[in-house]
């Protein structure tokens, strides 16, 4: 098993082990359920409303922000 599968695998399980409350989804894809703008998604980072978690070069939103 290589090491970029390995990391696959193990980010895999801990998103499988996390809570449904607390799931996160990329951003790209809640932008486009939620007819966003990926610029309005950082704008909020960068203003400290919305939280965003990077792993590697992926970013991912938890969609229960917004409700």
């Amino acid at each position: 098993m290589d090491f970029e599968k390995s990391i696959r695998q193990i980010v895999s399980e801990e998103l499988d082990r996390r809570s449904p409350a607390v799931s996160l989804q990329p951003v790209a894809k809640f932008c486009k359920e939620h007819d966003l703008n990926r610029v309005t998604v950082w704008r909020g980072e960068k203003e400290g409303r919305w939280k965003v978690v990077r792993i590697g070069r992926k970013c991912f939103i938890n969609p229960g922000q917004f409700k």
